[in-house]
């Protein structure tokens, strides 16, 4: 594998910087921007061939206000763009093509009419990733409403299929795959029934569901029979953004025949943790899944400084805790000073919900590796409905808190260190208990 020194490193980062594809420093560093600059770079030179585009239905209708689907924690453009631009064709000029000369699938019409003037060919081979980016946004993105999709791969399997066939065609069969009533506009109801499936469960029934379209299309016009192969194998690339993970309510590392919880207490006296705080999760785990135990589990101690490291994350059979700095919701914390006095449930109030949470799957999202989160109790029922998730910030890290004093914000979720995302989504998800108290 080739490495690059940091002085090599840097002088990448200048040259896709000159490209107007990283918006970092030059630090020599090859972290997430410049990864995601490079990423940008390889999209842009794919040449696969393009794939005639099959009958596309009337464009979804645009729903431009949908209030109380998420906070701030949906997908990414960027993400999705990568993946479709090495599907779309290079620069393609032929004679028999309608569109006119056409770019990582834009035509020299679409071009036209994003500037509001003629455009030249050459203006088409040159295509911009910021000219392509904010063309494929307005008529793709926005039109879908994927911001509000949590899900990373979803969401990109729905922008995808929107680009080769159509937007209207892309959100009627997303609710026919979701069985939910046809409107062709992605609306509060689509988004959040999306929000409430996996990408496991919705991508290979959201495949079979656009490939059993192209058959029907080709049974109708024998004439097309030509480019079947190719929309099933763009279909078919959609299952790469399937993640492995499921939700099954157990932990993978349960361990039932133990008493649930067991050594829990002996731990959070080493920690000061309070005993009610362990008392209250291992008396809902008796009550509503007695026969799962997991290994580990977490006490957010929310009302502490952020300066301290107040998420404490227990591993009963290692019988050890560790603890890690924890952002909470800027609606908590409105002067800024580290401590959160304020706590809300309701949608768009950036506020943390206390309370008791159980963990569910994780996904890719905006953030990276992330793991969603059931509101258990009253105080935070909103939970996933808010899309309240444990992410990595840049915000949550000892470097931070080592120059400011205090862990920026979120907008509600218990973010950590980017660095400890991962790792940590990976023990708690599927079953563990996290109390936010």
């Amino acid at each position: 594998m080739t490495t690059f020194s940091k002085n090599n490193t840097g002088l990448l980062q200048l040259a896709l910087k000159a490209m107007d594809l990283y918006e970092g420093k030059i630090d020599g560093i090859v972290g997430p921007l410049t990864l995601s600059a490079i990423q940008k770079v390889e999209a842009l030179a794919c040449d696969r061939p393009g794939v005639e585009k099959p009958d596309a239905e009337e464009p979804a209708e645009r729903v431009d206000e949908v209030e109380d689907i998420i906070e701030d924690q949906g997908a990414s453009i960027e993400h999705a763009l990568v993946f479709t631009l090495k599907n779309e064709g290079g620069y393609v000029d032929h004679k028999l093509d309608r569109g006119g000369p056409t770019n990582k699938g834009i035509t020299i019409g679409t071009l036209s009419a994003y500037l509001g003037r003629n455009v030249s060919k050459a203006e088409v081979r040159n295509l911009s990733y910021e000219t392509i980016r904010d063309i494929y946004k307005r008529n793709y993105w926005d039109a879908l409403n994927l911001d509000h999709v949590v899900d990373q791969s979803i969401a990109t399997a729905l922008f995808d299929i929107g680009v080769l066939c159509g937007t209207g065609t892309a959100a009627r069969l997303c609710q026919d795959v979701l069985d939910i009533p046809e409107t062709k506009k992605m609306d509060a109801g689509t988004l959040e029934a999306i929000n409430r499936v996996t990408d496991d469960e919705f991508i290979p029934a959201f495949i079979d569901r656009n490939i059993r379209r192209f058959e029907a299309i080709v049974k109708k016009r024998p004439s097309q029979r030509v480019f079947l192969r190719g929309w099933k194998n763009r279909a078919n690339r959609l299952r790469t953004l399937i993640e492995t993970d499921s939700v099954d309510g157990k932990s993978p590392e349960s361990v039932p025949d133990e008493p649930v919880g067991d050594g829990l207490y002996t731990l959070a006296d080493q920690v000061g943790v309070p005993r009610d705080d362990i008392s209250k999760m291992i008396n809902w785990q008796n009550k509503n899944h007695p026969t799962s135990n997991p290994r580990f589990w977490a006490v957010f101690r929310i009302r502490e400084h952020s300066r301290n490291k107040r998420l404490f994350v227990f591993d009963r059979i290692a019988k050890k805790v560790e603890q890690y700095h924890a952002t909470h919701g800027e609606g908590s914390d409105p002067n800024h000073d580290g401590i959160a006095t304020e706590f809300s449930n309701t949608p768009n109030s950036h506020m943390s919900s206390l309370g008791l949470y159980r963990t569910l799957n994780e996904y890719t999202g905006r953030h990276g590796k992330s793991l969603r989160l059931e509101g258990l109790e009253s105080s935070n029922s909103n939970a996933f409905k808010r899309a309240i998730v444990l992410h990595g910030a840049h915000y949550a890290g000892d470097d931070w808190v080592r120059r400011h004093g205090r862990c920026g914000r979120s907008w509600g979720c218990p973010a950590v260190e980017h660095r400890i995302a991962p790792d940590l989504v990976n023990r708690l998800k599927q079953g563990s208990l996290l109390l936010i108290s």
